[in-house]
């Protein structure tokens, strides 16, 4: 197997069946691993069961070896990796951080062979991080860490401040009531760092009136300080989800043939308003009868109209809907997935703002519908 196809076989994001079956398979033996740990540190269970569970950490640990040593040969067919050399290829990987988690989730199993298995299965917790790869919001909740990095950071110095603050009134209007408690400023830090995160152990708490009333303003000022790095947080991620999914809808947008000669500027406008829905092989897109309220693009797959008295199918590039939007007459046909297949929506409202603001793209449209044997098709 070339590296090329064994690169495509691991690829999280890939989705022929090889792929699918591998990601199953290293799935089910990161939970396999993962309950192995935890079953280890059960006395009871480790009594009763010690040589299967050393058995099944071992077939753990060596399927992720196999894993790593499989990541690093098909290394070189990683995308942009055509014109280094094979080896260049793969220490790039190695020394990447997916390689560098790959390479910790083999540890498990070399210090299964230095120490007992049961000391090694309890870093077993290791394996948990090979799921970042398949979790693409991980690695998008990372990216808008980076992006508002200054401004997490201004609120984090916001936050020594108000903490280092809190700590030094409190030393100085509670040392006298509490000096086994407030007897110093770094022992107070430890009621301003539970009361600033509205932790509120109970443990320390102030006896004087001014202290209480500190107390209330440095409560109200943690809500606020940890209210702030919440919104810059939800404001960033929802920007970035916003951002990847404009990127997935103008890639699908492109790939439709009549689009493609339409220019940058009216595949950002068409981009910018589709919505991409995926749907399963037999579901049904539109009724019959139904208000006409948006068009659909087929991106990818195949769809079946359902006329009387017979049916035609739209492959990718395709589109229907256009005519109840034109005029506004009900659905006419039945529209069903005749294999799995992407659709990119285009509501009704969105529809004459486009056509306002890209004429032509009208015209297109009209177009392609002439051209197919039925002047309705939805």
């Amino acid at each position: 197997m070339r590296s090329r196809q064994l690169y495509q076989l691991l690829d999280p994001a890939a989705s022929d069946l090889g792929a699918r079956l591998f990601r199953c398979v290293h799935h089910a033996m990161l939970a396999v691993g993962i309950a192995v740990m935890v079953a280890d540190t059960e006395a009871a269970w480790r009594l009763a069961w010690a040589h299967a569970l050393d058995r099944v950490f071992q077939i753990v640990c060596a399927f992720f070896f196999a894993e790593y040593v499989l990541r690093l040969i098909a290394a070189p067919g990683a995308p942009g990796a055509e014109h280094r050399d094979k080896w260049r290829a793969r220490s790039a990987w190695a020394a990447s951080p997916g390689g560098i988690c790959d390479f910790v989730g083999v540890l498990p199993g070399l210090l299964d062979m230095v120490f007992s298995p049961g000391y090694a299965s309890l870093f077993g917790f290791v394996w948990v991080f090979k799921l970042v790869r398949y979790a693409p919001g991980l690695v998008s909740l990372q990216r808008v860490i980076s992006d508002a990095r200054e401004a997490l950071l201004s609120v984090l110095l916001g936050f020594c401040i108000v903490l280092l603050l809190s700590a030094s009134l409190a030393y100085l209007l509670e040392r006298a009531a509490q000096p086994s408690v407030f007897g110093s400023i770094p022992a107070a830090l430890w009621w301003a760092i539970v009361t600033l995160t509205t932790t509120g152990y109970g443990d320390v708490i102030p006896q004087t009136a001014a202290g209480r009333v500190l107390a209330g303003v440095v409560m109200v000022s943690g809500i606020l300080v940890f209210a702030l790095w919440a919104g810059i947080l939800a404001s960033g991620f929802a920007e970035e989800t916003r951002r990847r999914e404009f990127l997935r809808t103008w890639d699908l947008v492109s790939r439709v043939p009549f689009l493609q000669g339409a220019g940058a500027a009216t595949i950002a406008d068409v981009a910018g308003l589709l919505r991409a829905r995926d749907y399963p092989a037999g579901a049904v897109i539109v009724r019959r009868g139904e208000d006409g309220d948006c068009m659909y693009f087929v991106a990818a797959g195949e769809v079946e109209i359902r006329l009387m008295p017979g049916s035609i199918y739209l492959g990718a590039g395709e589109f229907f809907g256009e005519i109840a939007l034109l005029t506004g007459a009900p659905r006419n046909a039945t529209v069903v997935a005749a294999q799995r297949c992407t659709l990119l929506r285009l509501d009704i409202v969105d529809f004459r703002e486009l056509i306002g603001r890209q004429p032509g793209l009208a015209r297109i449209i009209r177009e392609h519908a002439e051209r197919r044997f039925v002047p309705a098709s939805g």
